[in-house]
């Protein structure tokens, strides 16, 4: 079992989109795939119950579960499942930094501009410190990846963003912003199902096997 977590501590970068739509990805390759909603909020549970019985993501699990747990606690929810991801809620605190010590991979989400910057940079400081409480556990360090996210497409910052990513990790790849995201989470589904053969499709499937090759 890998377990993913997208965490940044602000608000708006698109953390759901990006669960949502790479725990679609995995569904539909085959793996069985639970998908945990760790935000009070609850938008990946209101997705899920948004979808049609005839979807092809029926059958991808969704639960929430919006307090600290603890790595042991999250292998027992996950027991029976290929791939979890963790979809972080949007502030610093406990709940983000179990997500963290629970995750094979943590995949912080920037979108081009200095606040978002200065926002990952925090967050990287509490990677450091469940780094940390992991250590103390015999455990390795999570595998970081940044992935810039809605990106606003044909931008001069949209094509810097990457390069001063990776003056500070690697960076998965790049989602650029559009308007089937949104219009696919409110029907429950995935850009993945409403336009397969869409650019918002490639995103999202360059993106998971960027990701499915770190997990490997």
């Amino acid at each position: 079992m890998s377990t993913i977590a997208i965490l940044n501590q602000k608000g708006g970068v698109g953390k759901t989109s990006l669960a949502t739509n790479l725990a679609a990805a995995a569904h539909l390759r085959g793996r069985r795939t639970l998908l945990v909603d760790m935000d009070r909020q609850g938008s990946s549970l209101d997705w899920s119950s948004a979808r049609s019985d005839r979807s092809k993501l029926v059958g991808l699990a969704v639960v929430k579960a919006d307090r600290a747990l603890s790595a042991a606690r999250v292998r027992e929810i996950a027991s029976g499942y290929e791939l979890v991801i963790l979809d972080g809620p949007p502030r610093l605190g406990d709940v983000t930094r179990s997500a963290a010590c629970a995750a094979d991979v943590v995949i912080v989400p920037v979108q081009p501009g200095p606040f978002d910057m200065w926002a990952a940079a925090e967050t990287l400081e509490v990677l450091d410190s469940a780094d940390a409480m992991r250590a103390e556990l015999g455990r390795p360090k999570a595998v970081r990846l940044f992935v810039v996210n809605r990106a606003p497409k044909g931008t001069v910052l949209a094509r810097q963003t990457p390069g001063v990513l990776e003056e500070h990790g690697d960076v998965a790849g790049v989602v650029y912003q559009r308007i089937v995201f949104p219009e696919a989470s409110a029907r429950g589904e995935s850009v993945l199902t409403t336009e397969p053969k869409g650019p918002a499709s490639a995103d999202i499937r360059r993106l998971y096997r960027a990701i499915e090759r770190v997990c490997a």
